[in-house]
């Protein structure tokens, strides 16, 4: 790839991200970036159209009809999205991805309130109504934190408000797509690692897409909406604040980036330098969290509740291009954010959001969401992967990632 062709693709995959548009730094939502840029090949200034109108009028001669024979392609093929260009293969995948989820809220207002689905469905154009038979699965459950629950957790925001000059230029670079903070760790060069940056992208948009919807239902206040005290100091998202956007965008790219530094190394059982880049992967994905906390838009709670959507959409997104493994469901419960006092010992404690909670050490935050201080357990039965979830298109973006690994 030239190095024009590489900034360009830089350019579009930094267009489409989502923490870019929703940190109100661009008055585009994500998609619309994505559209404008599907559509800029198509576009000549004036003169140079002019110019190609009278080269062709002197160049053309005789029309000859159709001298190519251009091979016929097969229908529905995820082949053919090797043919299209970059941003319309993310926005194929990403379709394929989101008809297949969904988030609801309980009409009874029972626990959880919000859930996170994956419905298994049949792939059969002449399906129809009475035949058309949907299962869904629960993946996630949240049950949001009340005020006095966040209030709470004010206390953390206020104290990790004195860490901001030091994180200001991690904060402000982080507002957009955080690559180069991934980049640091494994080797993500845009010229031998293209595929990888588009499967990037796609779990980006695919878990902002799931975190916006949740965060609609649960519709929690800002940090800010609790005091004027807070004053962040970058611009406050124009969406609610649980779970964290960021949070779940990280965990979710240190997944699907820890499965191929698996798959390059053919290292299954975690040898100790796998476990290294995990553990670095994560470390990484909890900063980017925690510096959101300090940037003062973000109550440690939100960051407990995206990492766990960001580790099960990371999980989701290897389980359905591979079509193996589980899916561990987890719920998060906003009610234990904060510790009961034993009586006479003073009010409630805010729980803070914890980093070696996602080592390698402690759990295998590749396989299922680890436990945290009980706010984030089990849900039940996992569910087991099988061909039939398998988005051929995102399996598509898979190997072709999985290949620009082993070959470095």
């Amino acid at each position: 790839m030239s190095s024009q062709a590489t900034g360009t693709a830089m350019t579009a995959m930094t267009a489409m991200t989502a923490m870019t548009a929703m940190s109100g730094s661009t008055a585009m939502t994500a998609m619309t970036a994505m559209s404008g840029n599907a559509a800029a090949a198509g576009n000549y200034d004036g003169t140079t159209a002019a110019g190609l109108l009278l080269a062709r009028d002197g160049i053309v001669g005789q029309w000859s009809g159709a001298t190519l024979n251009p091979e016929e392609r097969t229908l529905s093929d995820p082949a053919n999205l090797q043919d299209w260009s970059q941003i319309v293969r993310t926005m194929v995948v990403l379709q394929d991805l989101l008809a297949s989820t969904g988030v609801s809220a309980s009409a009874s207002g029972c626990s959880p309130e919000v859930a996170f689905y994956h419905f298994n469905k049949p792939c059969d154009a002449t399906a129809t109504l009475e035949t058309f038979d949907i299962k869904a699965h629960r993946l996630a459950g949240f049950t949001r934190p009340d005020h006095g629950a966040f209030k709470t957790q004010l206390e953390l925001v206020r104290a990790y408000a004195d860490l901001r000059a030091d994180r200001l230029p991690e904060i402000l670079s982080q507002a957009g797509y955080p690559v180069p903070f991934m980049t640091s760790i494994a080797d993500l060069h845009p010229g031998r690692k293209e595929f990888t940056h588009e499967l990037l992208g796609v779990t980006q948009v695919f878990a902002t897409n799931i975190v916006l919807s949740v965060k609609q239902a649960l519709a929690c206040h800002r940090p800010d909406a609790f005091s004027p005290q807070v004053q962040p100091v970058i611009p406050t998202p124009g969406h609610g604040t649980l779970p964290s956007g960021h949070a779940t965008e990280a965990f979710a790219m240190a997944v699907v980036l820890a499965r191929l530094v698996e798959a390059e190394r053919g290292d299954q059982n975690r040898t100790n330098v796998t476990s290294l880049f995990v553990d670095q992967l994560m470390r990484q994905a909890a900063r980017i969290a925690i510096n959101r906390t300090v940037a003062g838009v973000h109550f440690p709670a939100d960051s407990m509740a995206g990492a766990m959507l960001g580790l099960l959409i990371g999980q989701y997104m290897i389980v359905r291009a591979t079509g193996a493994g589980c899916l561990y469901p987890v719920g998060f419960d906003g009610t234990k954010v904060v510790s009961q006092p034993s009586a006479g010992t003073g009010g409630p404690t805010p729980i803070d959001f914890k980093t070696e909670v996602y080592l390698t050490d402690n759990a295998d935050p590749l396989i299922r969401p680890p436990a945290h201080d009980g706010i984030v357990t089990d849900l039940g039965q996992p569910l087991q992967a099988s061909p039939a979830m398998i988005s051929a298109p995102l399996k598509l973006l898979w190997d072709k990632s999985v290949l620009e690994w082993k070959k470095r």
